[in-house]
């Protein structure tokens, strides 16, 4: 787990207004125990790569500003059908590998050229697969988002973030895993459209 900088709040997602971000003094964990904390839970759920956002606190130009944003990627059953159609025998390719690959096969398919247009798509389809799979492994975009800045100091965030990822892992441990897929979407829907890139915010 990274923690970066800035903050790159979800775009869609509303933000607490100052007057009514809350206390939480029965949290008594420091930042570093809740990061720690965090950090315990996504792993736990099966956490592939992962980055802490916020507000630089040590940037003196900006206002104190307690919210956390973290990103994450799950282990999950990928398909790997683009390894043997882009004709990629690494295991973890660099994406100039994939690359190369996919434009020496679209060369020999291009409808331009006599080729196929549905073999054409299809090697554009593996070649969008293997980019998303390489870069969730690099943790260059994630596939879900978990904001929160309803209290009043960062710590508080990450705890209550901290707590959301346990209920998660509740409800895969209790057995509703069809209510934990809808609740995934939900956090994975503010990520789509923008390919794993979340709008930083100053």
């Amino acid at each position: 787990m990274r923690e970066s900088f800035p903050l790159q709040w979800p775009e869609g997602w509303p933000r607490t207004p100052i007057k009514d971000r809350e206390s939480r003094t029965a949290w008594k964990k420091n930042e570093r125990q809740a990061i720690d904390t965090l950090e315990i839970e996504l792993k736990r759920f099966g956490i592939i790569a992962c980055s802490v956002t916020r507000k630089d606190p040590t940037d003196i130009r900006t206002a104190p500003d307690p919210s956390i944003a973290v990103l994450f990627s799950r282990k999950r059953e990928d398909d790997f059908t683009w390894q043997s159609a882009l004709g990629i025998a690494n295991p973890a390719p660099s994406l100039e590998e994939i690359e190369t690959a996919f434009r020496k096969l679209a060369a020999q398919h291009h409808p331009d050229r006599g080729g196929d247009i549905e073999t054409f798509h299809a090697l554009s389809r593996h070649k969008k697969s293997a980019i998303a799979y390489v870069n969730r492994l690099s943790g260059a975009s994630h596939d879900y988002v978990i904001a929160c800045d309803k209290f009043r100091e960062a710590r508080w965030n990450l705890t209550a973030i901290a707590h959301t990822v346990r209920s998660l892992r509740q409800m895969d441990r209790d057995g509703t895993s069809r209510l934990l897929e809808r609740a995934m979407k939900g956090f994975a829907a503010l990520t789509e459209g923008n390919n794993g890139v979340i709008a930083a915010s100053a």
